[in-house]
């Protein structure tokens, strides 16, 4: 009996969305439900996840478990205020495990991508797996800077600072933040003509990060000021919730829903350019956004709803579901490989009742189920009852102390694990460098 060919795959990554911010995962609920109307029809048609969990709140510490499906184990040869050190440590664990992309590889796929997040690049090893790798940034060879934006003021930027002997406002080590989807949408659609079937092509977008640069077409609250002005607090560093007046509070939220329609469009102009090659999509957030919650803009080092869900959704498969069970991102890798056979998807094999996610440097850890989270830092110990305090403002360790130690019990198992993964590392590493040669 003949079986199915494997199905060719899309993988699109959006950074810092909100899972609120879709009006699929919680419909009705808030004045954002119409912002998204491309995506909520995918999570619709297919399967849609309203309890995905990031694996950490900022992209280094999310990312790389997406693909390898592990989190980074310490390491003294970095520091946080060391960007190459950050890099090399992302590089060291990309180097250590194997990638989805390899796996795919293996199974017979081309595999490219385009991505325009920094974090993921040649330095951090992530174009291990893939046979085209396309780094949309400001000193790539893959990509030109040019293809950044189509945006006037930026073309025009790029072109006077580059003339300029010095940087004085510190742009080519910024401007990749300031990317729009749109500036090398076509030179992505070239790429995919390109590809042999099956593929796996990932995309990764950086329109909804801040500081939240919206083409015009898809700006609908802010003006090209209030924009700007939201690009200034970015250059400056002002992400504490004391740094922001309540009127410029209303403006970055405003800002921020446009980047989020932006980024919609971008999921719509991806569904209709891969529609001719029948694709199982996968659609996620690395992270989500805080917009003033607990003192913070942006998504700084904290284990908080607005920086940990996200959305997620399956499209293109025959299943339909609506699942409100938990679905950590760190299962990212069995989930898509899964999908290379088609027929076996089934969406809750890859929930789970706990969900880890951690901090960049691993000193802050949360266990979270869909009613409760045990978030441990170096200051101490918090329980939040998600059901009756989604905001998370009250400690209930206290009130339900069974609860806050079978977390505390979960998290220390977990960290026991991760502790033995740390005494191998360098079998690991060598295991994994030498099935790369073999290949």
């Amino acid at each position: 009996m003949a079986t199915d060919p494997a199905p060719n795959l899309v993988f699109v990554t959006v950074d810092s969305l909100r899972a609120d911010h879709c009006g699929y995962v919680d419909a009705g609920t808030g004045p954002t439900d119409d912002l998204t109307p491309t995506i909520d029809r995918l999570a619709d048609e297919g399967v849609a996840f309203t309890q995905a969990v990031a694996p950490g709140p900022r992209t280094p510490s999310s990312v790389p478990v997406f693909f390898t499906g592990e989190f980074m184990s310490d390491d003294p040869d970095w520091t946080m205020a060391d960007w190459q050190g950050r890099q090399g440590r992302i590089g060291r664990h990309m180097a250590r495990f194997t990638h989805l992309s390899e796996r795919l590889q293996r199974r017979g796929y081309e595999t490219a991508t385009f991505t325009a997040n920094p974090w993921t690049t040649r330095e951090s090893n992530f174009h291990l797996g893939f046979d085209d790798f396309n780094e949309v940034s400001a000193d790539s060879d893959d990509v030109q800077s040019s293809y950044l934006s189509d945006s006037t003021l930026f073309k025009l930027a790029d072109a006077g600072l580059e003339t300029l002997p010095v940087d004085p406002v510190g742009w080519a080590d910024k401007k990749e933040w300031f990317s729009q989807w749109t500036g090398y949408f076509e030179l992505l659609q070239e790429r995919l003509a390109d590809l042999s079937e099956p593929f796996f092509l990932w995309v990764f977008v950086l329109d909804s990060h801040q500081p939240y640069i919206t083409p015009r077409r898809f700006r609908e609250e802010c003006a090209a000021w209030e924009m700007y002005y939201s690009i200034l607090r970015y250059w400056h560093g002002e992400t504490a919730d004391e740094a922001i007046p309540p009127h410029a509070r209303k403006m970055i939220a405003a800002t921020y829903r446009d980047a989020v329609r932006s980024v919609d469009a971008f999921v719509d102009a991806v569904h209709e350019a891969t529609a001719p090659y029948d694709p199982v999509t996968v659609f996620c957030s690395d992270h989500g956004e805080a917009l003033g919650e607990h003192g913070n803009f942006g998504h700084e080092q904290t284990l908080y709803e607005e920086n940990l869900r996200v959305p997620c959704f399956v499209h293109g498969t025959d299943a339909s579901a609506t699942v409100r069970e938990q679905l950590p991102l760190r299962g990212l890798p069995e989930l898509l490989t899964e999908l290379t056979e088609p027929g076996t998807f089934d969406p809750r094999r890859h929930t789970r009742p706990f969900a880890v996610s951690q901090i960049e440097d691993n000193r802050a850890t949360a266990v979270r189920t869909t009613r409760w989270k045990l978030v441990t830092r170096q200051e101490g110990t918090r329980l939040y009852d998600l059901q009756a305090d989604p905001d998370e403002t009250a400690d209930v360790r206290t009130d339900y102390p069974a609860v806050a130690s079978a977390l505390a019990d979960l998290r220390d198992r977990h960290e026991a694990t991760q502790a033995e993964k740390g005494a191998t590392e360098t079998a690991t590493a060598d295991l994994v460098t030498a099935e790369r040669g073999s290949l």
